[in-house]
């Protein structure tokens, strides 16, 4: 802002012009504020859908596990066909094997090549020549003597400390699978249904009549399990009903529609067929 001074105001009216405008500017930096914060709190939290179907998220939950895992003191020893094998370091402990899909395996350490000394030094391999071969200072077969019972307690120590982690874990990767089948699968599996007559299953007839198509998706909508996952397919092929079915010329009449009702053991319901708009093509006698 620009003050001019002119007589009589003088220097003093200038500066308290300008303490006035900072004033005002600083008041209106506040309102500005408080209409931000109130609209972050007012603003709806964010789709967990959203969240949980995220790959960074499942490669952090992942993580989370694998970090458990090296605190326990195992180490990474290969990765092949999407599982990865990590071994102890204590020979006796079971050797774990996580599966992308987020499971994991314990199972008995076999026989192994482990020198003493720091990992990581190639000199500790010197244990494993003539004439030190065959013995326990470079190779390690408590993995496969150690007693049963001490083995299960080990193999219970690591359910211990990766289940929780664990369980978010293969929580979002079941997310991510459903989301997929939500919003890929089952609307490709509805189009080439409705369009181009394929079955629902791999075996079957194709469905030439669009009475037959029909039936296929209004049995997909109420086969459905009573579960929240059924419940979002349930949703898109509901969807598909009223937008693509019976918007066609060979809509689901309301009989069609009341059997599926009848037929769906869960509480949704298709909306009745309305009259002169979604009932079947009358027939002209």
């Amino acid at each position: 802002m620009m003050c001019t001074l002119r007589a009589p105001a003088g220097p003093r009216a200038c500066s308290s012009m300008r303490s006035s405008s900072r004033a005002a500017s600083l008041a209106v930096l506040l309102l500005a504020g408080s209409a931000l914060a109130e609209d972050s709190a007012q603003a709806p939290p964010a789709s967990e859908e959203m969240i949980v179907t995220s790959e960074s998220l499942i490669a952090r939950r992942r993580q989370a596990v694998i970090n458990n895992l090296k605190a326990l003191g195992y180490r990474k020893k290969k990765t092949e066909d999407g599982r990865t094998t990590y071994s102890p370091t204590i020979p006796w402990k079971p050797t774990v094997i996580v599966d992308d899909d987020a499971y994991i395996i314990l199972k008995r350490t076999p026989v192994r090549i482990d020198p003493p000394g720091e990992r990581g030094s190639k000199l500790r391999y010197l244990w494993c020549l003539p004439p030190f071969t065959i013995t326990k200072a470079c190779i390690q077969t408590s993995g496969m003597t150690v007693g049963t019972r001490k083995l299960a307690h080990a193999k219970e120590t690591v359910v211990r400390a990766t289940h929780p982690e664990l369980r978010r874990w293969r929580a979002a990767v079941i997310a991510k699978a459903m989301d997929k089948r939500v919003n890929t699968e089952v609307p490709d599996l509805l189009d080439d249904i409705w369009e181009r007559g394929l079955p629902a299953g791999e075996d079957g007839p194709r469905l030439l009549d669009p009475a037959e198509r029909r039936a296929a998706i209004l049995q997909l909508w109420s086969s459905r399990s009573c579960t929240p996952e059924g419940a979002k397919v349930r949703t898109v092929v509901a969807d598909f009903v009223r937008y693509e079915v019976q918007a066609s010329d060979t809509p689901a009449s309301t009989e069609e529609i009341a059997q599926a009702n009848a037929a769906n053991p869960c509480d949704d319901k298709l909306p009745p067929a309305a009259p002169g708009q979604l009932d079947g093509p009358v027939q002209s006698e």
